[in-house]
């Protein structure tokens, strides 16, 4: 009788592996690694100058985004199209600003929504030195914004998913997170079940494929990731500092929405918000098994098996 009960349990722990190998299978390694690679080659070349908002160049990368978000027929968010405009000013509209938002609806609950988000943008540039004039934000945020675009990807071939998915790629989150901010003002929160947010996935402070979950204890999403992080390969630490409050997820987590950021590094990270910033440095094959960590530990937000607690903010 107890060797029956050992053979059954071999049996079951066999078919659970072989559950998680089919999942982490579902996703195209090689072409997550290719499209990260891709993005992070354009997103900082030189020729961008940062991508600073308000620039022409923010608003090439703008129309690069919402074309890639075309090709994948994500459909278009609160009826606003792709581009989701917004102003500075309100009282000023010659110079416009634009967020790229695209919908993959739910099979089972549409009316339900993750938002996977990530900005685009990077600072002003600052104090030059002689060898390097330009701050190309490889770090901070060309990294969360190319896993956003190879996510997205990934999780239309392997759609449609019970619950929507709400791609966005957001704008002037340096000059304050003005861009996160007017599309939380737009939404329904009671209809956003949770948001992820990526930054700064490219250096690898914490060692290899470890990340920190800002506010990880405001709501219970981390337990939600944790649960399936060691299947995923993913290693979470300790939360530090005030980074809940310093990217866009925050817009999102004052309006109650269980709301937090990824991240792989932070702002010790000795070239942040420096010209240092660059593509040399980033460890793209690690952002890769990052991208589908990721996309693993999702699993129970988009099949409907898992909610977070709302979140409190004061």
């Amino acid at each position: 009788m107890r060797s029956g009960h050992i053979a059954v349990a071999f049996l079951f722990s066999c078919l659970l592996l072989t559950q998680r190998a089919s999942a982490q299978l579902a996703v195209d390694s090689s072409t997550v690694l290719e499209d990260i690679r891709s993005w992070m080659e354009y997103l900082t070349t030189d020729r961008l100058r940062g991508r600073v908002e308000g620039s022409p160049q923010n608003q090439e990368v703008t129309r690069a985004i919402a074309d890639y978000f075309s090709s994948l027929g994500l459909k278009p968010y609160l009826d606003s199209g792709l581009l989701h405009t917004f102003y500075r000013d309100n009282t000023d509209t010659s110079i416009s600003t634009s967020n790229v938002i695209g919908w993959l609806p739910g099979s089972e609950k549409p009316e339900e929504f993750i938002v996977l988000s990530a900005h685009f943008d990077h600072v002003q540039v600052g104090y030059y030195n002689k060898t390097d004039k330009i701050y190309n934000g490889a770090n901070d945020n060309a990294s969360g914004t190319s896993v956003l675009l190879a996510i997205a990807k990934q999780l239309v071939l392997t759609g449609p998913h019970k619950r929507s998915i709400v791609f966005c790629a957001f704008n002037a989150e340096e000059a304050g997170l003005i861009g996160s901010a007017d599309f939380a003002d737009k939404i329904n929160p009671e209809q956003i079940v949770a948001g992820i947010n990526l930054e700064m996935l490219g250096y690898p402070q914490y060692g290899r494929q470890a990340v920190m979950l800002t506010g990880m204890y405001n709501s219970d999403l981390y337990k939600i990731l944790r649960k399936r992080a060691e299947a995923a390969s993913i290693r979470f630490r300790r939360e530090r500092g005030d980074l809940f409050e310093r990217s866009d997820n925050y817009s999102l987590a004052k309006k109650g929405i269980p709301a937090h950021t990824i991240m792989a590094s932070d702002d010790r990270e000795p070239c942040y918000h420096h010209p240092c910033d660059e593509l040399k440095r980033m460890n793209i094959p690690n952002m890769a098994a990052l991208a589908k960590g990721i996309i693993y530990m999702m699993q129970g937000l988009l099949d409907g098996s898992e909610t977070p607690t709302r979140i409190r903010v004061q």
